[in-house]
């Protein structure tokens, strides 16, 4: 026996030293990411409102078990509802303000008017960023923010962005920025990329996201409808950087409490 385990230990240390891979662990698979994207229209659909509302988006972010979560058209009342619910469950949560919403404070005269975007994590996150984009009036016209921070998620580390971009005429000026900072940083990490981007698959401005990343629903043809009111189509999308997150599922729920669907994917 003595000397069976004394052959084992040698064994092993040669293995070592010799750089030989531990079978269990080269076979090890990371974990499924699963990310949400949801303009939830706390201000215009919602009013303001946060019992409700916070309880019901945090309800459906623990019942899909997402691993990272981007939120737009968000009061900030909104946002510390959602946080204080999902930070019993291992969730950190960051906010950025782009704007002021009118019924921001219908609810909660606390905390003022803030308004604008969010990014939860089942995780730690690091390194929070906001990036204001280009803005046509920034007088009078809504500001759009781009929010980002690196996630340590279970088995694996990423970078994480979010943004809503504005209709009209400075819409492509606001994707070329964030087309800028992010494609190039997708072909070195894995990086998820979404939002609401008020634009359809089609669209040539997200010709440079699709060449780098993958999206969650594949087909840009005939893709998953996100935005509710008729003409139904996708202007939500998440994103997966090449190479380094493959889509395996996608789905959609309609909350009703939005103009949007919450829009989910799990990239491998």
């Amino acid at each position: 026996m003595r000397t069976r385990l004394a052959l084992a230990a040698l064994v092993a240390v040669l293995s070592v030293l010799a750089g030989v891979p531990v079978a269990a662990s080269a076979s090890a698979k990371l974990p499924a990411v699963r990310v949400v994207t949801f303009n939830l229209c706390g201000n215009v659909c919602r009013h303001g409102e946060v019992g409700a509302t916070s309880g019901n988006i945090a309800y459906r972010v623990r019942k899909v078990g997402a691993s990272v979560v981007m939120l737009q058209e968000l009061c900030y009342t909104q946002f510390l509802g959602i946080r204080s619910r999902l930070a019993r469950y291992g969730y950190q949560a960051e906010f950025a303000a782009a704007s002021s919403g009118g019924h921001c404070d219908d609810d909660d005269h606390k905390h003022g008017k803030a308004f604008g975007i969010a990014l939860i994590a089942r995780g730690v996150m690091t390194g929070k960023v906001v990036y204001r984009l280009p803005n046509a009036e920034p007088t009078s016209s809504e500001g759009r923010v781009v929010l980002a921070a690196t996630v340590r998620l279970p088995g694996r580390v990423i970078f994480a962005a979010t943004t809503h971009t504005a209709l009209g005429a400075i819409l492509p000026v606001q994707l070329g920025a964030i087309r800028r900072w992010l494609v190039p940083l997708a072909a070195n990490r894995p990086l998820v990329f979404g939002g609401d981007l008020n634009t359809t698959p089609q669209s040539p401005d997200l010709d440079d996201f699709y060449a780098a990343f993958n999206e969650a629903n594949v087909d840009r043809v005939k893709p998953m409808s996100t935005f509710i009111p008729p003409p139904a189509r996708k202007i939500d999308y998440l994103f997966g950087s090449k190479g380094f997150l493959t889509p395996v599922w996608v789905g959609r729920a309609n909350t009703g409490y939005s103009d949007h669907y919450m829009y989910m994917g799990a990239f491998q």
